[in-house]
């Protein structure tokens, strides 16, 4: 994986030196905390990767790799904000390390600079990265208000949730293929089978997130086991349990899951038996596959070399690799 370790050096250099701005201080301080306190970059390495995959270089998909990651961590700051979070990435939100006046400046500020970024790009590229963005940004918010609209609701259905995730999650992610395929030329059928399989990417990505949010170990996934738990949100674990639980098992499952009183650890382990119990554990792993498979089979669907193909596949496989 040496590759991809000289493109996130390369991408992260390149942010660094396009973040030239300074003052007033509590405005690019925050950004640059963000931005220079890890993550994945799973977004700007697929430009970056398919950049290299279609035309054998990645220079020219640096602004757009970096304009999908601070996009990115533009959503991050805004989401803090309206979850209350405290840590991230294993430190302080910028609205705990400041506050969210700052925070949501910062935001705004850090949605500019993704915009800016583009500008690198000429004539019809400009506009078409442009517009694919425009509409991603809009997609995210939808997204991210059915999110917000769950906590509320009652019951929320499965076909609801999935188009949630595609939204908030997917999009970005299938943005992130369409960019590498654009700054790369790819033809028109390649860049929308692009688009295709990071949607999917992205919807089994997102799961597998949702997947070790509960299974997963803490020191692998960046935080702390059971959050989606303690915060009492209405994942695909939580609908498929409420769906599958019958009589007594049922009401004990909502009881402990919208309980108050029990200690944290308590109460992750108890509806994570429910979890197992009710087929949903199983549910998942088979719902992460189904969109991963249909991912892969995508990728045959490209106009490239199989060898190309056969490295695409090998690098989605390696993400989606934390389920066992």
């Amino acid at each position: 994986m040496g590759k991809f370790s000289n493109y996130i050096n390369d991408l992260n250099n390149y942010i660094d030196k396009n973040l030239s701005f300074n003052d007033p201080n509590n405005l690019y301080d925050p950004v640059k905390y963000i931005l220079q306190n890890g993550g994945k970059r799973v977004r700007p390495l697929f430009t970056l990767f398919i950049s290299d995959l279609f035309s054998g270089k990645i220079d020219n998909a640096l602004p757009a790799a970096a304009s999908i990651e601070i996009f990115h961590n533009f959503t991050l700051v805004h989401d803090d904000i309206m979850d209350n979070a405290i840590i991230r990435r294993g430190t302080n939100t910028i609205n705990n390390k400041w506050n969210n006046n700052t925070a949501i400046l910062s935001g705004d500020v850090m949605l500019i600079l993704s915009y800016n970024l583009l500008r690198n790009y000429k004539d019809q590229t400009y506009i078409q990265l442009s517009k694919e963005l425009n509409n991603t940004a809009r997609l995210v918010c939808e997204g991210q208000q059915y999110d917000i609209d769950f906590s509320n609701q009652q019951n929320v259905q499965l076909d609801e949730y999935f188009k949630m995730i595609e939204l908030k999650t997917a999009e970005l992610i299938a943005c992130s293929f369409k960019f590498g395929g654009i700054v790369s030329e790819a033809s028109e059928t390649n860049i929308q089978n692009l688009y295709k399989i990071g949607k999917n990417m992205g919807i089994a990505f997102q799961l597998e997130d949702d997947y070790l949010d509960s299974f997963g170990e803490s020191k692998d996934f960046g935080k702390k086991i059971g959050g989606d738990i303690l915060e009492k949100k209405k994942t695909l674990l939580y609908i498929l349990s409420k769906e599958n639980l019958e009589g007594e098992d049922k009401d004990l499952f909502l009881d402990t899951f919208n309980s108050s009183n029990l200690g944290e650890d308590e109460k992750i382990e108890n509806i994570k038996q429910f979890y197992i119990l009710s087929g949903s554990k199983k549910a998942l792993e088979d719902y992460i596959k189904k969109f991963y498979d249909i991912a892969i089979d995508l990728i045959n669907d490209l106009e490239l070399e199989e060898d190309k193909k056969d490295t695409f596949k090998q690098y989605c496989s390696s993400l989606i690799n934390r389920v066992s």
